[in-house]
């Protein structure tokens, strides 16, 4: 009976606590992260209501292997690059990504990155293991893109690595934070092409000593891909060290021109409200 107490104490206090979870909502119903409005249906782990969810964007047609640009050659469906990456081949064997970098999955990745929903990064990470996991049965190891220690501490964590942990624990393979950030390079946002690339040239190295032996497959995970500058450093100082083949995940990609629409952003997020878990 003393050990079935505390059980029975905590199943009656997760009762209550859903009871009380249920009445909050329904009187301050959760913020959807993609339309900032109150939804009495319920936000899923994306923070999204139904409506927002369905607005998700996933890649679909023919792509890219190397870069994950859309391609309109029929013949593109029999995995043969893109002339951009037949002239100057990509570091990253393969490249795969969750959705397209738009609304409402942008505001769940700024919630992740800049707003300290750190819980988000088990919902993103969960549905790209399912939905990857062919992938994943084939990399021996799981390394995210690391952060400089200064921006991880003012961060909090690193969002790339949460959603590696996600990716590794399924397939039990280990997580290992094989890459450190040299320096604390400028934010991308706003750079050029060619200026991200010099950004990021030599900013990253191998943690200890290069593999003995080798290693035949890892898979490189990262929250966002932009123009690829940070993924190609990190594959190439991976592939230094001894990784014979390296994989990327991405959660999500910037949509090319052609798949960008006209959406407007959603309006600023009042400052007396909070996204609140369900």
């Amino acid at each position: 009976m003393d050990r079935l107490a505390p059980r029975i104490g905590r199943l009656i206090g997760r009762s209550i606590g859903r009871s009380i979870g249920r009445s909050i909502d329904w009187i301050q119903p959760p913020l959807c992260l993609g339309c900032r409005r109150t939804s009495h249906r319920g936000i899923d782990r994306f923070n999204l209501c139904p409506a927002c969810r369905g607005g998700l964007r996933a890649l679909t047609g023919p792509r890219c292997p190397g870069c994950l640009a859309p391609l309109a050659d029929p013949a593109a469906l029999d995995g043969r690059p893109c002339a951009a990456c037949r002239r100057r081949p990509p570091a990253c064997d393969r490249l795969f990504a969750g959705w397209l970098y738009a609304p409402p999955l942008r505001e769940v990745v700024h919630g992740l990155k800049f707003h300290r929903l750190d819980y988000l990064a088990a919902a993103l990470g969960g549905d790209l293991a399912r939905r990857f996991a062919p992938v994943l049965d084939d990399c021996g190891a799981v390394v995210p893109v690391p952060l400089h220690w200064a921006r991880a501490l003012a961060r909090g964590y690193n969002q790339a690595e949460l959603v590696a942990r996600e990716l590794a624990d399924p397939a039990a393979r280990p997580l290992v934070r094989a890459l450190r950030r040299r320096a604390a390079t400028r934010p991308q946002t706003g750079l050029s092409r060619p200026r991200r690339r010099a950004n990021l040239a030599g900013a990253f190295r191998w943690r200890g000593r290069p593999l003995a032996g080798g290693a035949p497959h890892w898979l490189l995970v990262d929250d966002v891909l932009t123009t690829g500058a940070t993924l190609e450093s990190a594959a190439r100082t991976l592939k230094r060290a001894g990784v014979g083949r390296v994989t990327a995940l991405v959660v999500a990609i910037t949509p090319h021109p052609e798949e960008r629409g006209a959406r407007r952003p959603p309006p600023a997020l009042p400052w007396w409200r909070t996204p609140r878990r369900e």
